[in-house]
């Protein structure tokens, strides 16, 4: 049996019964490409680690969102 790789990612739009063979109706934290190799072969994206152990914000005042600014001068 050959099945072939979802490479055009996700698709909800149509029924599981007519979806094109590119596509995949469920998908969950996968990578497409070999970061190594750079072929593509199925697998599971590496998990998250923390960088820092600092605590950011206390219990009663938690962090809920950063964001990125940038100035044009």
């Amino acid at each position: 049996m050959i099945l072939p790789l979802p490479y055009r990612g996700l698709n909800k739009g149509v029924a599981v019964s007519i979806m094109p063979s590119q596509y995949s109706s469920n998908m969950n934290n996968v990578r497409l490409r070999d970061v190594l190799e750079g072929r593509a072969r199925l697998g599971q994206r590496p998990a998250l680690v923390k960088w820092s152990t600092d605590q950011i914000g206390s219990a009663t005042q938690p962090v809920v969102g950063i964001t990125a600014v940038a100035a044009v001068e």
